[in-house]
């Protein structure tokens, strides 16, 4: 089925892989997925190292079959050769979609109660759907550190519409590289964490929220991550994505 999707989602994996999710016309979300290994940044850049997925590029992909787990009901297995890029979302329809996505709390997001203790998370297998946008009453903090040992943590503190704060790790792709480029240009993690939580706290934010997967310590628990940080205007990344940070396809990132 030859699906065309806005992509709002792409998200740093594991071991050079990545996830990607969009809405179809419809206002359906749908997170394209593949068998072991899954995607890898690589297959988001055609044969020239062009990127053709990237956050809201308008893209085709011929849809196979759906394969939910609840709570990640968005999961459709596609062809990778099918994959297409059409056309740049401009502004007035990326604030579209991220405002018909939108949640005033976690708790409405997923249909369930947000669980906590190390972290926040939802069980396994509960509810409704796995991704959609927050708009934060403020941006409280941005915390981009990097240990002794050379590894970089990315996390971000918000209120919601509740008034309730939360701080989450930030798996965005490119969030991620433009928090590296910042820091390979010779500005410290700590510069950069306080130059964007000044700027974030006067643009109008919109987060991305997600899912994880359960994994070895946690195979029951599906952790929550902000997956994409967009903002209006958009004057910190200025209509850049992962590929305007990072060094060519694949190059390696401490991330």
């Amino acid at each position: 089925m030859k699906t065309s999707l806005i992509i709002t989602d792409i998200t740093r994996m594991n071991e050079g892989r990545v996830c990607i999710a969009g809405y179809d016309q419809n206002g359906n979300c749908i997170r394209p997925v593949l068998p072991p290994p899954g995607i890898l940044e690589t297959m988001l850049y055609d044969a020239q190292d062009h990127p053709v997925i990237f956050p809201f590029a308008d893209v085709e992909f011929d849809l196979l079959q759906p394969v939910p787990e609840p709570p990640h009901v968005e999961d459709y297995r596609y062809d990778p050769h099918s994959v297409r890029f059409l056309r740049r979302v401009g502004d007035d329809e990326r604030r579209n979609v991220l405002q018909s996505t939108l949640f005033a709390t976690l708790d409405d997001l997923f249909g369930v109660a947000v669980q906590s203790g190390p972290g926040y998370y939802i069980p396994k297998g509960q509810g409704c759907r796995s991704l959609g946008t927050i708009r934060p009453k403020v941006v409280s903090r941005v915390a981009y550190q990097v240990s002794e040992d050379g590894k970089p943590t990315y996390r971000l503190g918000f209120f919601d519409d509740a008034g309730v704060e939360r701080t989450l790790t930030v798996t965005d792709l490119t969030w991620r590289y433009y928090l590296e480029y910042g820091r390979r240009k010779g500005f410290s993690p700590r510069r950069i964490s306080s130059d964007l939580t000044r700027a974030l706290q006067h643009l109008e934010v919109y987060l991305r929220i997600g899912l994880a997967r359960g994994w070895e310590k946690y195979p029951d628990r599906c952790y929550v991550q902000i997956t994409g940080i967009y903002t209006f205007p958009d004057t910190i990344l200025k209509g850049r994505t992962f590929a305007d940070f990072a060094e060519g396809p694949g190059a390696g990132m401490p991330f």
